[in-house]
């Protein structure tokens, strides 16, 4: 499905003119123009929007069918690219603003409404401009680099940055993980109804207890480093989407929440922390990098899953 979205020419030299009129001598201008892109992201389940709240609680969700209120739901985009109609995947330039920078965006689902913290403000777009041309296909990175460029070009560390020392969209306390282990790339949050056995012999669980909520936190794992030294992580877990049939036009990007919680029992917590916390060796999370075409042993991508989390519905 192809599509050539609105344009917004922007021209990179001005004509040159001789006193008293042109010449055709003159060289032609070289003119680059770009074209606006609005990219709509949305949370779904069973086709409809999750919303928090009680009244918007999701059912049938994980292999114990359990139904589900949303806590939280909320992720950070990067590398983002278009692929146009020869195959290349070519860059978007983010616009600037309070959920855009450092070449990252944060998706943000969860309104302070029920059961979800955070504040009332959603962000589901990224905005911003590429060449101009036809797009068919779109491409990005869930999660925070490493490394980027500030306003000045100077590269600095985004990940394992302080979130009280740099701008948003990184300096949000609630996506941050620890010094060591950087931002929580994704953070979805639900409670189901009845609520979660933590069995015995997880960590400070002597007998089987019920918490409130079953997590799921996507981040980089076997950080090592320091401030000044800079740090360096086994696992990076960056999952990198690619969706080879999408029009920005009439279609919206869509994390499908029933298929990455599908092989999970949302009801149960076997090991470790309750639900999957990106640990190597957390039994919830096989089945969670899987679903996302990520290898929890490596924190690579997958050598035979693709992902199944990410798709492409009409707007």
């Amino acid at each position: 499905m192809r599509t050539l979205l609105a344009l917004s020419y922007v021209s990179s030299t001005a004509l040159l003119t001789a006193c008293g009129g042109g010449s055709s001598d003159d060289p032609l201008p070289i003119v680059n123009t770009t074209q606006a892109v609005n990219i709509q992201f949305a949370a779904q389940a069973n086709n409809q929007d999750v919303k928090c709240g009680a009244v918007n609680e999701v059912s049938n969700l994980g292999t114990s069918n359990k139904t589900a209120e949303l806590q939280d739901l909320r992720f950070y985009v990067s590398s983002l690219q278009l692929i146009n109609n020869k195959g290349q995947a070519v860059n978007v330039s983010l616009d600037k603003n309070e959920y855009q920078n450092y070449g990252v965006a944060l998706l943000d689902f969860e309104d302070a409404t029920g059961s979800c913290a955070g504040d009332a403000t959603l962000h589901t777009k990224i905005t911003g401009k590429v060449p101009t041309g036809t797009y068919t296909g779109i491409k990005f990175t869930l999660g925070v680099p490493d490394t980027g460029l500030d306003e000045l070009a100077k590269t600095i560390d985004l990940n394992h940055s302080n979130t009280t020392a740099i701008n948003a969209p990184l300096d949000v306390a609630a996506m941050a993980w620890s010094w060591q282990g950087g931002r929580k790339f994704a953070k979805i949050e639900v409670k189901p109804t009845g609520g979660v056995v933590n069995q015995k012999g997880t960590p400070d669980t002597t007998d089987d207890a019920v918490v409130s909520s079953w997590v799921v936190h996507i981040g980089a794992t076997g950080c090592t480093g320091s401030d000044a030294a800079g740090y360096s992580c086994t696992n990076p877990n960056l999952a990198n989407i690619t969706l080879n049939s999408f029009d920005a036009a009439k279609q919206k990007v869509v994390l499908d929440v029933p298929a990455l919680l599908a092989q999970s029992d949302i009801a149960l917590n076997q090991n470790s922390a309750v639900g999957c916390m990106s640990g190597a060796t957390d039994s919830e999370c096989g089945v969670i990098f899987e679903a996302l075409g990520l290898d929890l042993l490596t924190g690579k991508a997958h050598s035979t899953k693709t992902q199944t989390v990410f798709k492409v519905v009409a707007k």
